[in-house]
């Protein structure tokens, strides 16, 4: 296993307007695993925790969000009870990470080339101009097509796409075996989007390491991905091969999510739901939001859940095979919806 997050949480301290304390649950014991050479999509809402849960992981959570318990198993070693500077090792070199500004990730004072050759000189000693040249031969692998001109260039003299590009191949080029990829297509146009996409594709297959893309968009997942983990409100609510997922949904809100979007997820050729109709995509989220201030007890879903009844005042079990499975009273079952 390379990647095994257990039951994660993490809180945010707040103030309001009369200064009294207030704690906003983000994360609520997020569950997953990653395999070694498979590619998983974190999918769910804006707000859902998916950013946080990468952010937590990796110990890039900023004050005043603290993790307060949970594990976090890279090829064995828990990273939450590692020291900064043993995180700081292990990013960059056996993690890359790809962040949703990509612009911000780059330093504009100095050259691309420059950036590339220091990335590599963190964590490991090579000659410069061997690090140069690694440089330029990742810079080509990415489909830059003039490598030396670029690694001249400035940050600012690139283009949106160009600079998505450059970021990958930091995040590549001390060769990881995770890559975390969070909204990596943010803020470009559709055709960028798609070859980026097509790049994170090939690359990750190409060198067997493992991915984590962290998207709202369920086409992505459809087309790119091996298995996908469903969030809400700080929690994995549903995780499973991406084709069992898709076509046979086992929470309400992964149903809900697939009958909002059956028409995005014809790109990855996967089949859609039974249920992801006209009349599904009609009927929707009934209720505002989670307040992550204020969360229901028992099950997260419950109070815009269709189906919820008096059990889901308990927290429901995590139900289903090691492969696919749902944290939802009514997995594996044939309960019909109640009226909205």
């Amino acid at each position: 296993m390379l990647l095994d997050v257990q039951d994660l949480h993490a809180e945010r301290a707040t103030r309001d307007t009369e200064g009294r304390e207030r704690v906003a649950r983000v994360l609520n014991g997020a569950s997953f695993r990653l395999v070694k050479g498979r590619v998983l999509a974190l999918v769910g809402e804006q707000q859902s925790g998916k950013s946080l849960t990468a952010s937590a992981i990796l110990g890039l959570l900023q004050p005043p969000a603290q993790v307060v318990r949970g594990r976090a198993l890279f090829e064995g070693q828990d990273l939450l009870r590692m020291s900064d500077t043993d995180l700081a090792r292990l990013r960059g070199a056996r993690i890359g990470l790809v962040v949703q500004s990509a612009r911000n990730t780059l330093d504009p004072t100095m050259r691309i080339g420059t950036q590339l050759t220091r990335a590599q000189g963190v964590h490991r000693h090579a000659p410069r101009a061997e690090a140069a040249w690694r440089a330029e031969t990742i810079m080509s692998s990415m489909g830059i097509p003039d490598a030396r001109g670029c690694a001249q260039a400035w940050p600012d003299d690139l283009s949106p796409g160009m600079v998505q590009r450059v970021v990958i191949a930091l995040a590549l080029i001390n060769e990881p075996q995770l890559l975390i990829a969070d909204e990596p297509t943010a803020g470009l146009d559709i055709t960028t989007q798609l070859q980026i996409l097509d790049l994170l594709h090939v690359e990750l297959r190409r060198r067997r390491i493992g991915g984590l893309i962290i998207t709202r968009d369920l086409g992505v997942a459809a087309q790119y991905c091996d298995d996908v983990a469903v969030m809400y409100a700080g929690q994995v609510v549903e995780q499973g091969p991406v084709a069992q997922v898709f076509a046979r949904p086992a929470h309400p809100f992964t149903r809900t999510l697939l009958a909002a979007t059956p028409e995005r997820l014809s790109l990855g050729q996967q089949p859609v739901a039974e249920g992801a109709s006209t009349g599904a995509r009609a009927q929707g989220f009934s209720g505002p939001p989670p307040d992550l201030f204020a969360l229901p007890q028992g099950c997260l879903y419950r109070d815009r859940c269709h189906q919820a009844e008096a059990r889901c005042d308990t927290p429901p079990p995590l139900v289903g095979s090691g492969v696919h499975a749902a944290r939802c009273h009514f997995a594996g079952t044939s309960a019909p919806q109640r009226a909205a």
